[in-house]
């Protein structure tokens, strides 16, 4: 057991608090080597001593490595704390993680071993465009992306928790991208014929997936679930095969695609599978071109699909003029363009939700018992569900409270602590 002073930034993150009787000028507690704590000073008055508090670690499913932290605010601390990336990424050795905070330039690197990123989320400010969630990280900032290239060597990264930018796989595999907003990821490298396999693409906001013509490049064990999906093109003249599942495409060409902004609405109503053996499984295909039966444009296209199975998908129903078509498979349900508005909470208007709250499925959608066996589908269903904001899924510590007030007599204060796992 080691003490540390209530307000130090620069003491280790807690793995847990256990509540009890500490001294009033420290926390005594056990603590992971792992990563760092930020805690809202201004709150710090308020009765019950009510804090929020951001939490990263590197849990130990994730990296067994040092903690490099860029961009942390408090006094830095040698070996630990660097000014940039690029520093941090230099000085790391393969398994560390980097921690970053939000205010430090636009990452921008090319990664030739195993790093795990870990970033703070996004769609956390609920007065932001488009709408953010409330309390769900005490700082409403985000950390954004330039570039990220994972190349041979960089096999096991994680990256989560970061915001726009482009992302390129390599001749990399056993590489996660998480819970980030707003993303390009390239499936194969530019200029070069690539191998790769057990690619995890899961539970962003706003995905754009694409591949360079690089022919003869391949990717096995390719999972793209739990995505709210912006764009969706895979060059034919490469070689995929994996899962393309529970995940939300939302086209809005009316008047109401206005409402919440363009930035949380699909791009297109096409989706190009490059004739990959994919099974495409669960998913939501809402394209609300026109609000009125009298034409045909009210539907998904698939183009290189013939190698994909369609499995247990919903659409909205295309109009007069045509249908949506699926490829080889069974469940797939077509549901009447008046139903629009009955699929999503906040969809086509998006009312008071977030921008990703907006594609939770509404009470008695009819998306609610497409799945095998009468299971939900999209985005927030299946094995890993969309978490809002995107927090990584590590533990935080957002709330501490004593029931004895501010200022309680004698040389000991209890202390509560409420954890979050976001899992």
């Amino acid at each position: 057991m080691q003490q540390f002073n209530f307000l130090d930034l620069n003491a280790p993150l807690f793995k847990y608090i256990q509540p009890g009787i500490f001294r009033k000028s420290t926390l005594i507690c056990s603590f992971l080597k792992y990563g760092f704590w930020f805690v809202n000073l201004n709150r710090l008055k308020m009765k019950n001593l009510f804090l929020l508090v951001l939490v990263f670690s590197a849990i130990a499913s994730l990296s067994f490595g040092a903690i490099r932290r860029v961009g942390f605010f408090g006094v830095p601390v040698a070996g630990t704390d660097y000014s940039t990336f690029a520093l941090a990424y230099n000085a790391a050795a393969s398994g560390d993680t980097i921690l970053v905070f939000p205010g430090i330039p636009a990452i921008n690197q090319v990664i030739t071993k195993k790093i795990i990123i870990i970033g703070p989320g996004s769609l956390l400010d609920p007065n932001s465009t488009p709408k953010g969630n409330a309390n769900l990280q005490a700082f409403a900032g985000t950390v954004g992306i330039s570039t990220i290239t994972f190349n041979s060597g960089s096999e096991g990264s994680v990256m989560m928790g970061l915001e726009g930018g482009t992302i390129y796989i390599g001749a990399a595999s056993n590489i996660t991208i998480r819970r980030n907003r707003d993303i390009l990821v390239y499936l194969v490298g530019a200029n070069a014929v690539t191998t790769s396999s057990n690619i995890q693409i899961i539970e962003n906001y706003k995905l754009d997936v694409r591949s360079y013509y690089a022919n003869g490049s391949s990717i096995t064990g390719l999972n793209i679930s739990n995505n709210f999906m912006h764009y969706f093109a895979t060059a034919p003249l490469n070689t995929y095969n994996g899962n393309i599942s529970n995940n939300v495409w939302a086209y809005d060409g009316t008047a109401a695609g206005t409402n919440g902004g363009a930035s949380t609405l699909s791009s297109t109503s096409e989706i190009n599978l490059g004739g990959g053996a994919y099974l495409f499984q669960n998913n939501i295909l809402v394209s609300y071109t026109h609000a009125t039966l009298n034409n045909s444009y009210n539907y998904f296209s698939f183009l290189n699909g013939s190698n994909t199975v369609f499995n247990y998908n919903l659409a909205l129903q295309t109009g007069t003029g045509g249908s949506q078509v699926w490829g080889v498979g069974t469940g797939n349900i077509i549901t009447p363009i008046a139903n629009a508005a009955a699929i999503f909470d906040g969809f086509p208007l998006i009312g008071a939700f977030s921008a990703d709250a907006r594609y939770k499925l509404k009470a008695g959608s009819p998306a609610l018992t497409v799945g095998a066996g009468g299971t939900a589908i999209g985005m927030f269903a299946g094995n890993t569900p969309y978490k809002l904001g995107m927090v990584p899924n590590i533990p935080s510590i957002y709330q501490l409270g004593s029931p004895q007030g501010n200022n309680p007599p004698g040389n000991t204060i209890q202390i509560n602590v409420s954890t979050r796992g976001n899992n």
